[in-house]
């Protein structure tokens, strides 16, 4: 899964499209060390406000 989505973030996909897949769809077993190694930019420190 890892390897794919690299392969969209090359072509275009914007990080913040990864940081949601990883917080809001379990299911792609994507987690945040994934997401740094895909994107090569550290985990965002967002806090949810409402």
């Amino acid at each position: 899964m890892v390897e794919m989505f690299k392969g969209f973030y090359r072509m275009g996909m914007p990080a913040e499209t990864i940081y949601i897949t990883v917080v809001g769809m379990p299911a792609f077993g994507l987690t945040p060390l994934d997401y740094e190694e895909i994107t090569g930019q550290p985990w965002p420190d967002k806090k949810e406000t409402t």
